[in-house]
């Protein structure tokens, strides 16, 4: 287990998802995907150091959750099919919102919407929650 490393992502993760939020305001919405994205991929990779897993250096870690879920407490393996889900949506998502669609010479601004971009939001701060519980039970952190 690597708790410096976990609370560093998380609090990171805390920051990005700050900044998703913010862009959504601005109806930046693909900017709240793309930032979003990062957020719930850094929590998960979080959740996956704090209970001493090596994650895969990719940006869909979904699968390291369910490969391992006997180091979790009881409560969480009922979770990671939310947290799968939310690693496929967004990772899937991911380069479209940064680069748009090239072959139909699509901007990422004309892509997503704003029902896209609160789902992404939605994603990542459940996520979070997630992560927190975790880390509180395991280390004590806030």
């Amino acid at each position: 287990m690597n708790r410096r490393m976990a609370e560093n992502y998380i609090s990171d993760s805390t920051s990005i998802l700050s900044e998703a939020k913010e862009a959504r305001g601005r109806k930046l919405h693909h900017r709240a995907i793309r930032l979003s994205q990062e957020s719930f991929e850094l929590t998960v990779k979080g959740i996956l150091r704090a209970v001493g897993i090596e994650y895969p250096k990719e940006h869909d870690v979904s699968d390291a959750l369910s490969d391992n879920l006997e180091k979790f407490p009881d409560w969480f393996p009922s979770q990671t099919a939310y947290l799968e889900e939310g690693s496929a949506w967004l990772a899937e998502r991911r380069g479209p919102s940064m680069y748009g669609d090239e072959i139909a010479g699509k901007p990422a601004s004309e892509l997503f919407k704003a029902e896209d971009s609160r789902k992404a939001v939605e994603y990542a701060d459940r996520a979070l929650e997630l992560a927190r519980r975790l880390l509180h039970e395991m280390f004590g952190s806030p």
